[in-house]
């Protein structure tokens, strides 16, 4: 099956430099993984190493005026997905809009950390939008005009930080429908679930602020840990209701995965329809709510040793850093509503500078969010089920993933999970035992 491969495209996630490290491979003799080689290694790079490596190349990228990669908009097999799933061209209802309102997360950020803003009224005002000829399109741009240009995957906007002028922030909500999904998971019972998501903006991507000493020290070198690239508008927050408007579960976009968490199970019910939400410090990363100063295993794909770590098996990934929540203040924000198909869900070039590190380009629109084969709301809902510290979660991701490199075959297999659970919880109140 396909994955993500650093060394093809420039994925929307943060820091990720595959060209950089493996072009400086050749000068430092250190094994790398997998997906930045095509071969086999039996040790682990640890994290300064790719710091070093990731310092080193930002010096020989420097000097040889090495290119990016392409967008992800463009990674096979989206064109597919949206041919057969086209993007609605409305905005929600307005009893659409009622429930996106009623079931609103909070969200929560640290006393001096960075907040969402507007999209359109704070970002999208403030820059230049150039085609890929580097033609200048506009130094005034509007939704309008973003729009015009959201099928060009080399367009490239620009943000002009202007930090002296904030709206109110905005989350774009909307409302999509899993009928009949069942029967595409191989699932016997009926299954009709509504799924409301939010999306919140930020200016900028940071790296996570569980990073260590010396790589924070040392990816200094090559951009600011707060800005490593412009936009983040990958933070969304899916809340899915049962057929009678019952909120059954939470799903978090956090780095290029979904993670799903069932109400009753792993999070309490929220007693008014809004479940708490945190911000993680710099990378924006989404977390349910929980007081204090917490630290959240974070990994960047979800391979075989991420996965085992993340799930609470194994050690920690020569990559990986956690992200930090600490949430001392709530945000005041305001719901808009756009079309499906607007620039900011489908725009296929640079919603951001392009740098000259790959990884550190802005984002395609917001829609591009995981891998094409789990885009799909039905297995990516239920790909990110899974539990912590629970070894049936983890053997059935080893067989169909790992062995067979089946990501659809999992998540049809957790939905089987996810639905007895949720019959647990709400149907069987008494003498029932979560699997």
């Amino acid at each position: 099956m396909h994955r993500i491969s650093t060394e093809s495209y420039s994925t929307p996630y943060a820091y990720l430099i595959a060209h950089a490290a493996a072009r400086t491979s050749q000068f430092v003799e250190m094994p790398l993984p997998n997906f930045l080689r095509h071969s086999t290694t039996r040790h682990r790079l640890h994290f300064y190493g790719l710091a070093l490596l990731i310092a080193l190349a930002a010096i020989l990228l420097i000097g040889t005026g090495a290119t990016v990669a392409k967008n992800f908009s463009q990674y096979p097999g989206f064109a597919e997905y949206y041919a057969s799933y086209p993007a609605r061209s409305t905005r929600p209802t307005a009893n659409e809009q009622a429930l996106l309102h009623q079931f609103r997360p909070r969200v929560f950020v640290g006393e001096h950390q960075s907040h969402p803003i507007s999209f359109y009224d704070d970002y999208i005002n403030n820059g230049t939008l150039v085609a890929g000829d580097g033609r200048i399109i506009s130094n005034a741009v509007t939704p309008s005009i973003l729009n015009a240009h959201k099928y060009d995957p080399k367009a490239v906007f620009t943000h002009d930080p202007d930090t002296t002028a904030f709206s109110r922030p905005v989350a774009f909500a909307r409302i999509d429908r899993l009928p009949q999904s069942a029967r595409t998971l191989g699932l016997e019972q009926s299954l009709s679930l509504t799924v409301l998501t939010y999306h919140f903006v930020f200016r900028e991507s940071g790296l996570p602020a569980g990073l260590k000493q010396p790589a924070s020290t040392l990816l200094k070198l090559t951009g600011g840990l707060n800005d490593w690239h412009q936009l983040d508008h990958y933070t969304a927050a899916s809340v899915i209701l049962s057929s009678d408007h019952t909120p059954i579960a939470l799903m978090l976009q956090q780095h290029n995965y979904t993670r799903t968490y069932l109400f009753g199970e792993a999070l309490p019910r929220p007693t008014d329809d809004r479940v708490k939400i945190d911000v993680a410090i710099r990378s924006n990363e989404l977390y349910p709510h929980r007081i204090g100063r917490t630290e959240h295993r974070a990994i960047r794909f979800t391979d075989p040793n991420g996965m085992r770590y993340l799930m609470g098996f194994g050690k920690p990934p020569w990559i990986a850093a956690p992200d930090v929540t600490n949430p001392e203040r709530e945000i005041d924000y305001e719901l808009a509503f756009l079309p499906a198909g607007d620039a900011f869900y489908v725009f296929h070039g640079y919603l951001g500078a392009r740098r000259l590190l790959p990884g550190r380009d802005g984002p395609p629109g917001a829609d591009y969010n995981t891998l094409p084969e789990v885009k799909p709301l039905r297995y990516q809902l239920f790909a990110g089920y899974w539990r912590e510290n629970n070894r049936d979660d983890l053997q059935r991701f080893v067989r169909l993933v790992v062995e067979r490199g089946d990501r659809r075959a999992f998540a049809s297999a957790q939905a089987r999970v996810f639905l007895a659970n949720m019959k647990c919880l709400n149907d069987i109140p008494k003498g029932c035992k979560l699997p």
